[in-house]
């Protein structure tokens, strides 16, 4: 389901973190590797600064190398997030790996960061690492709002699941419900049930790994998916984007952006049919 990684770099701390989870995919899926960095203006407008960055991503592919990976570089001038993706479609990657970076400025909160831009644009799912953590894969979290936008999404889970035998958790978050405790279990039970005939749907039910489905009640679903993961031990969020307009985002935020910034592990994210083009491939 993996075959070719795009690692994109700005030297910084998070990125770093990213390319432990990133070799850590390409360990399990024998893929290769992409090392980008993007010269944006400044940059690109400093030959010496150019060039030391260029030396410094040389320096980061040959230990990659010096650990047994296949690895390519390149640095390309432009946007960050449009180059990445526009490298991304060039290169066929199946997955893009990058740090994800708290936005601070005034500008950055009005026009998103990198990885905010960037998850609208990429073909293929990002994995957006925040933090540094160990990789792990033994459990892995789907959200679930019931959409058929998010059935690629568990298709793919599950496709790494069967790599690192991992637990699969589905879980769909309501809003609080004010009824009576008889229509809220009731309401409890007709959701998990559907999240599993859900789950059934992706495989013979012999080669389905442990997949367990989960309601919980929260008044922000992506409050309700990064606590869901925090007291629960995930190790990596897989959840799909939707289509949202510019207003819309900045108004009130989109659920996976939420999640990027405040789950307590990496997540990866994308649009439905970039895991579905990512799957077809397999």
């Amino acid at each position: 389901m993996v075959r070719h990684i795009l690692w994109a770099t700005d030297f910084s701390e998070s990125a770093e973190a990213a390319l432990e989870w990133g070799t850590a995919l390409a360990g399990l899926t024998g893929a290769k590797l992409t090392a980008l960095h993007i010269a944006e203006a400044e940059e690109a407008a400093n030959p010496k600064l150019a060039e030391e960055h260029r030396q410094k991503l040389e320096e980061v592919a040959q230990r990659i190398r010096q650990s047994g990976f296949q690895v390519d570089t390149t640095v390309r001038p432009g946007h960050a997030a449009s180059t990445i993706a526009q490298v991304a479609k060039e290169t066929n990657a199946d997955l893009i790996v990058l740090g994800a970076h708290g936005r601070t400025s005034f500008r950055e909160k009005l026009l998103g960061s990198t990885t905010e831009q960037l998850l609208p644009l990429a073909p293929c799912p990002v994995l957006c690492v925040r933090e540094r953590t160990t990789p792990s894969f033994q459990h892995l979290l789907v959200p679930s709002d019931l959409s058929e936008a998010a059935l690629p999404t568990l298709d793919y889970a599950v496709s790494l699941a069967q790599l690192t035998k991992a637990k699969v958790t589905l879980l769909h978050v309501v809003a609080p419900y004010e009824g009576i405790p008889e229509a809220w279990e009731e309401l409890k039970r007709e959701i998990a049930e559907e999240l599993h005939r859900w789950s059934l749907r992706t495989l013979e039910p012999h080669e389905m790994p442990k997949v367990e489905a989960k309601v919980r009640r929260y008044h922000h679903p992506g409050a309700g998916i990064t606590e869901f993961a925090r007291e629960n031990g995930v190790d990596l969020i897989i959840l799909p984007t939707h289509g949202r307009s510019a207003l819309e985002r900045l108004l009130i935020g989109s659920v996976a952006t939420h999640v990027v910034y405040y789950a307590p592990c990496p997540v990866i994210s994308g649009k439905a049919n970039a895991f579905q083009k990512v799957l077809s491939r397999v």
